[in-house]
């Protein structure tokens, strides 16, 4: 522990190696995963418990890496970020990935790869830069933990977004007013002064520069009114009186619109077997 206080660490360094390092262990873990799938579909290859700890722990670090990683970095969530849980998680999941690594070579030991052992030494190599990475992390967590209990606070966690509150109107190279004055009211009229008009509104005063008459005059004569205006609903299975203009020219006009009936469904049979549509069912993954 005094290592660290020999060491001249700048704290507001930590935020910034500590997601970097978490997202170098998220990429190692996505080529794990990867390669493990390899090695599954591999000729004369078990999957086993040895090459299956590596797999499933790829899903098992996702937890680890939003906690460690965004919990500190937010203001709502720092609350939930102790160090002394940082610690706790980092140093677990670096034992973990010491026992993955293990256990994948121990799968090559046994000569359980088959035809995949090249892809299965691979897993072991970045499985081992894993638990570096892990390792390197846990003690990022330690340091966070020996200046909290100095400063009661997190290294450096508090000034993210700190720099990024500056007001753009008073930032360098605005042309804005750096003074008292710099958000005083501005007085905006975008109404020129022919525009105005003392007295009422008069359409005349336009001069003729809009047609007054507005009326609405279709291309062709109105259809008459109904006899009773409220009456406007139809049923389906009757037709206006008149025919209609736009209908079909080459249709009969005595056609009339029918309600639409679906078609009666087939009534089930309980005694009929069940029967599965014709395929190839003997093509299946071994």
């Amino acid at each position: 522990m005094a290592l660290f206080e020999k060491l001249d660490v700048n704290p507001d360094k930590v935020p910034n190696t500590k997601l970097g390092l978490h997202i170098f262990q998220g990429v190692l873990a996505i080529v794990i995963f990867i390669l493990e799938i390899v090695l599954f579909r591999a000729d004369d290859s078990k999957i086993n418990g040895n090459n299956g700890w590596p797999f499933g722990l790829c899903f098992l670090s996702i937890p680890a890496w939003i906690y460690l990683a965004l919990a500190p970095r937010f203001e709502r969530t720092r609350k939930a970020a102790q160090p002394h849980v940082m610690v706790v998680m980092d140093t677990v999941f670096t034992i973990f990935w010491l026992s993955a690594f293990a256990s994948q070579a121990a799968y090559n030991t046994a000569n359980s790869c088959g035809q995949g052992c090249s892809v299965s030494k691979a897993i072991v190599g970045i499985a081992f830069f894993e638990t570096l990475a892990w390792a390197a992390t846990t003690a990022v967590s330690v340091y966070t933990l020996r200046y909290y209990q100095r400063t009661d606070s997190l290294p450096g966690y508090e000034n993210i977004g700190a720099s990024q509150n500056i007001d753009p109107d008073k930032a360098a190279f605005s042309m804005a007013p750096h003074d008292e004055e710099a958000y005083a009211p501005v007085q905006m009229d975008d109404h020129h002064d022919d525009d105005r008009h003392d007295g009422p509104y008069d359409p005349d005063s336009f001069g003729g520069r809009f047609d007054n008459d507005t009326a609405y005059r279709p291309h062709s004569t109105s259809p008459a009114p109904l006899e009773n205006p409220f009456d406007t609903y139809r049923t389906h299975s009757t037709s206006p009186a008149q025919s209609d203009p736009y209908g079909d020219p080459y249709g009969s006009q005595t056609s009339r619109p029918h309600i639409y009936a679906p078609p009666a469904a087939e009534e089930y049979d309980d005694d009929r077997p069940v029967q599965f549509p014709s395929a190839n069912y003997d093509r299946t993954l071994h």
